[in-house]
């Protein structure tokens, strides 16, 4: 440690430990990280997709022979992009930082860093579903770098007009089956692709936590990832209300729009229920979101119609 180091509080790139954050998106991995983020020795911030640079790597181990034979015996790219990595998340850092996280929301795999421990966030596909519908309508930027359903897009201006539209015509938003078809397999995709990571590098270590026991359990499970990290949850003591599970008021145009867990029951339809099953309930039963695939709900359409 440099005599600049000792004066600034900055703690030697030796003695920093990385992280990564990880789940589909829309599961809660920004209100993890900013959770994770009260505590002082930890700083995490994203989205870098650190994983594009790796399937590039991989892709061209595929494709160039003599790549594959230089990463056969020595690794020596592979070393040297974690390296940069590691670089980079230190640099975007707090410099008092010991614990740093990437949060990027998408599976574990490609592995980017070896040596850092990973929390997967898995929250419940209907509520994924209805944020997501949500958070598409909300950002021009979504609508223009996705392949965006153009059932879905059309409802934009009726949204644009008038924020509280779904709230009035809840049928409406889930009424889009290529989006809800595709969000529920790119859900399943993702939690079998983590788990699968897990099993297969077993030296990595990886926690996965629920959005729902989260909320429901709300300080012991975020000691848990305290633990997990190797911090001591007692140095959070103060936890401030607009970070605490849920928000005060529903903001239908804004990012953080209601954290509310069931949320999707003000919006399900038979027909969206019988796309997701169609698709990922045997995920949902698996994980225990639902007891059977005759889960119940009050059909918003039906209710409109009676």
């Amino acid at each position: 440690m440099t005599d600049n180091d000792k004066a600034s509080g900055e703690k030697p790139r030796e003695d920093k430990q990385f992280f990564c954050i990880r789940g589909h998106m829309k599961s809660g991995t920004n209100w993890v990280c900013r959770l994770l983020n009260l505590h002082p020795e930890i700083h995490s911030s994203g989205e870098y997709h650190w994983n594009k640079y790796f399937d590039t790597y991989q892709q061209n181990r595929k494709i160039l022979v003599n790549i594959d034979r230089i990463e056969s015996e020595s690794g020596t790219i592979r070393k040297h992009l974690e390296e940069m990595v590691r670089g980079c998340m230190v640099e975007l850092a707090d410099p008092a930082a010991r614990l740093i996280g990437d949060r990027t929301p998408t599976t574990i795999h490609p592995v980017v860093l070896k040596d850092a421990s990973y929390i997967c966030v898995i929250r419940d596909l209907r509520d994924i579903l209805v944020s997501k519908a949500f958070h598409t309508l909300n950002a021009p930027r979504v609508l223009s770098n996705f392949n965006v359903d153009e059932k879905l897009k059309a409802l934009k201006p009726k949204f644009d007009a008038d924020p509280w539209y779904f709230q009035k015509q809840p049928h409406e938003l889930l009424n889009c089956e290529d989006f809800i078809r595709k969000t529920c397999r790119t859900w399943k995709n993702t939690i079998n692709a983590d788990h699968q990571t897990a099993k297969v590098h077993k030296n990595i270590k990886v926690k996965f936590v629920k959005y729902e026991d989260l909320h429901q359990n709300f300080r012991p499970v975020l000691n848990q990832l305290f633990r997990f990290l190797d911090a001591d949850p007692k140095l959070v003591t103060l936890i401030p209300k607009w970070i605490q599970p849920g928000h005060r008021e529903e903001k239908p145009n804004g990012f953080n729009r209601k954290g509310q867990v069931g949320d999707w029951r003000n919006y399900m339809t038979s027909a969206a229920k019988e796309w997701i099953n169609a698709e990922a309930g045997d995920e949902l039963l698996k994980l225990g979101y639902v007891e059977s695939l005759d889960w119940s709900f009050e059909d918003v359409g039906r209710k409109r119609v009676a």
